[in-house]
Protein backbone atom coordinates (compact mmCIF):
# COMPACT_ATOMS: atom_id res chain seq x y z
CA UNK A 1 0.00 0.00 0.00
CA UNK A 2 2.78 2.44 0.91
CA UNK A 3 4.74 1.85 -2.31
CA UNK A 4 1.63 2.44 -4.42
CA UNK A 5 0.78 5.57 -2.45
CA UNK A 6 4.32 6.92 -2.83
CA UNK A 7 4.43 6.34 -6.57
CA UNK A 8 1.13 8.14 -6.95
CA UNK A 9 2.27 11.04 -4.75
CA UNK A 10 5.47 11.44 -6.76
CA UNK A 11 3.33 11.81 -9.87
CA UNK A 12 5.26 12.76 -13.00
CA UNK A 13 8.51 12.62 -10.98
CA UNK A 14 8.02 8.95 -10.04
CA UNK A 15 10.55 7.92 -12.70
CA UNK A 16 13.30 9.60 -10.67
CA UNK A 17 12.88 7.04 -7.90
CA UNK A 18 12.87 3.25 -7.90
CA UNK A 19 10.12 2.40 -5.42
CA UNK A 20 9.73 -1.22 -4.41
CA UNK A 21 7.92 -3.10 -1.68
CA UNK A 22 9.12 -6.07 0.34
CA UNK A 23 8.03 -7.55 3.62
CA UNK A 24 10.07 -8.91 6.48
CA UNK A 25 7.61 -11.76 6.92
CA UNK A 26 6.04 -11.87 3.46
CA UNK A 27 5.64 -14.94 1.33
CA UNK A 28 6.66 -14.30 -2.24
CA UNK A 29 4.05 -14.01 -4.98
CA UNK A 30 0.95 -13.33 -2.89
CA UNK A 31 -1.63 -10.81 -4.09
CA UNK A 32 -2.57 -7.79 -2.02
CA UNK A 33 -5.62 -8.48 0.11
CA UNK A 34 -9.03 -7.59 -1.26
CA UNK A 35 -9.33 -4.93 1.45
CA UNK A 36 -6.01 -3.29 0.51
CA UNK A 37 -6.95 -3.33 -3.18
CA UNK A 38 -10.32 -1.74 -2.42
CA UNK A 39 -9.14 1.07 -0.14
CA UNK A 40 -6.25 1.98 -2.45
CA UNK A 41 -8.52 1.93 -5.51
CA UNK A 42 -10.78 4.52 -3.91
CA UNK A 43 -7.83 6.93 -4.21
CA UNK A 44 -6.86 5.80 -7.70
CA UNK A 45 -4.01 3.48 -6.67
CA UNK A 46 -4.15 0.15 -8.49
CA UNK A 47 -2.81 -2.77 -6.44
CA UNK A 48 -4.37 -5.49 -8.63
CA UNK A 49 -1.01 -6.56 -10.07
CA UNK A 50 0.92 -6.29 -6.80
CA UNK A 51 2.68 -9.46 -5.69
CA UNK A 52 4.46 -9.75 -2.37
CA UNK A 53 8.15 -10.36 -2.07
CA UNK A 54 10.31 -11.06 0.90
CA UNK A 55 12.92 -8.48 1.89
CA UNK A 56 16.41 -9.68 1.02
CA UNK A 57 19.88 -8.66 2.12
CA UNK A 58 20.71 -7.55 -1.42
CA UNK A 59 17.63 -5.33 -1.63
CA UNK A 60 18.04 -3.56 1.70
CA UNK A 61 21.81 -3.17 1.36
CA UNK A 62 21.56 -1.61 -2.08
CA UNK A 63 18.68 0.75 -1.23
CA UNK A 64 19.32 4.45 -0.82
CA UNK A 65 16.44 4.58 1.67
CA UNK A 66 14.58 1.83 3.49
CA UNK A 67 11.27 2.80 5.05
CA UNK A 68 9.59 0.27 7.31
CA UNK A 69 6.08 0.46 8.67
CA UNK A 70 6.65 -0.69 12.24
CA UNK A 71 9.51 -0.30 14.73
CA UNK A 72 9.85 -4.09 14.93
CA UNK A 73 10.77 -4.08 11.24
CA UNK A 74 13.90 -2.03 11.96
CA UNK A 75 15.52 -5.00 13.66
CA UNK A 76 14.55 -7.34 10.83
CA UNK A 77 16.00 -4.94 8.25
CA UNK A 78 19.13 -4.61 10.39
CA UNK A 79 19.61 -8.37 10.43
CA UNK A 80 19.58 -8.26 6.64
CA UNK A 81 22.34 -5.66 6.70
CA UNK A 82 20.32 -2.50 6.06
CA UNK A 83 22.35 0.63 6.73
CA UNK A 84 20.95 2.10 9.97
CA UNK A 85 21.68 5.63 8.72
CA UNK A 86 19.31 5.01 5.79
CA UNK A 87 16.64 2.87 7.46
CA UNK A 88 13.68 4.49 9.19
CA UNK A 89 10.13 3.97 10.35
CA UNK A 90 7.88 5.80 7.88
CA UNK A 91 5.99 7.67 10.60
CA UNK A 92 9.26 8.92 12.13
CA UNK A 93 11.14 10.10 9.01
CA UNK A 94 12.35 12.70 8.51
CA UNK A 95 12.63 13.73 12.13
CA UNK A 96 10.59 14.57 14.03
CA UNK A 97 8.02 12.87 11.81
CA UNK A 98 4.67 12.01 13.30
CA UNK A 99 5.38 8.98 15.49
CA UNK A 100 2.01 9.37 17.20
CA UNK A 101 0.50 8.24 13.89
CA UNK A 102 2.22 4.86 13.77
CA UNK A 103 1.21 2.38 11.10
CA UNK A 104 0.06 -1.10 12.07
CA UNK A 105 -0.30 -3.95 9.61
CA UNK A 106 -4.03 -4.42 9.04
CA UNK A 107 -3.63 -7.96 7.65
CA UNK A 108 -6.48 -10.10 8.94
CA UNK A 109 -8.26 -7.06 10.35
CA UNK A 110 -11.49 -5.32 9.50
CA UNK A 111 -12.12 -3.00 6.58
CA UNK A 112 -11.96 -0.16 9.11
CA UNK A 113 -8.42 -1.24 10.06
CA UNK A 114 -7.40 -1.12 6.38
CA UNK A 115 -9.01 2.30 5.95
CA UNK A 116 -7.20 3.72 8.97
CA UNK A 117 -3.91 2.21 7.81
CA UNK A 118 -4.43 3.75 4.36
CA UNK A 119 -5.24 7.18 5.84
CA UNK A 120 -2.03 7.10 7.86
CA UNK A 121 0.08 5.88 4.95
CA UNK A 122 -1.30 8.63 2.71
CA UNK A 123 -0.58 11.29 5.33
CA UNK A 124 3.00 10.13 5.79
CA UNK A 125 3.62 9.72 2.07
CA UNK A 126 2.42 13.27 1.39
CA UNK A 127 4.79 14.47 4.10
CA UNK A 128 7.87 12.57 2.87
CA UNK A 129 7.47 12.79 -0.94
CA UNK A 130 9.19 16.20 -1.19
CA UNK A 131 12.17 14.84 0.80
CA UNK A 132 12.41 11.77 -1.42
CA UNK A 133 12.34 13.92 -4.57
CA UNK A 134 14.94 16.33 -3.20
CA UNK A 135 17.29 13.43 -2.46
CA UNK A 136 16.68 11.89 -5.90
CA UNK A 137 17.39 15.16 -7.65
CA UNK A 138 20.60 15.70 -5.67
CA UNK A 139 21.75 12.21 -6.59
CA UNK A 140 21.12 12.71 -10.31
CA UNK A 141 22.84 16.09 -10.56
Amino acid sequence: MAAGALVQELGSDAGLVDVSSAGTGAWGGERATAEAIEVAARDGVDLEDHRSQRATAEAVQSADLVLVMERSHLAAAGKLGADPTRTFVLSEWPEPGEPELAISDPFGGSMEAYEECWRRIRRHVRRIAPHVLEAARRRSV
